[in-house]
């Protein structure tokens, strides 16, 4: 279902729309304007770059996206927060291969952030906080590939 979104003077934008549902199909995932440009492309939307850029702007300010900044030249990825304002209060495990995110939200996590800053006098940006590895789903296509490669 696509929902419209309303500007502040009144007039609904089917583009504005269109970047929203694209948020709301991948939540557990961080995502570039070049993603986004190539799925309002893909779904015959022609959308100027700068247009999605103000547009995430205002999304940001509304707490509804997230945004990152990496590296040097401070390339930015957005993620969808769907009404999660927690995001700065836990870490996260981001999977080197497919991208998705999951939320740490749990006690021991907690802990490790609480040590961290007791111990070693540093506080965690929980915001931008990623444990990189394998999610459980690209875990097994690797386990099964190297499997497969190894009766070869």
């Amino acid at each position: 279902m696509v929902r419209v979104i309303v500007r502040e003077n009144g007039y609904s934008t089917k583009k504005r729309s269109w970047i929203l549902r694209y948020f709301e199909e991948n939540p557990d995932r961080e995502v570039s304007v070049n993603d986004i440009h190539d799925f309002l492309q893909q779904n015959e939307l022609d959308v100027n770059v700068t247009t999605i850029y103000r547009y995430l702007d205002k999304l940001v300010e509304q707490g509804m996206v997230l945004k990152t900044l990496h590296g040097k030249k401070e390339q930015a990825t957005y993620q969808y927060m769907n009404g999660r304002k927690e995001c700065g209060h836990h870490l996260h495990l981001k999977c080197r291969k497919c991208g998705k995110i999951k939320h740490l939200d749990c006690g021991f996590m907690k802990e490790i952030a609480s040590h961290i800053g007791k111990e070693h006098g540093f506080l965690i940006d929980c915001r931008e906080s990623y444990l990189t590895g394998l999610c459980r789903e690209c875990s097994e296509k690797e386990k099964k590939g190297n499997m497969e490669n190894e009766g070869e």
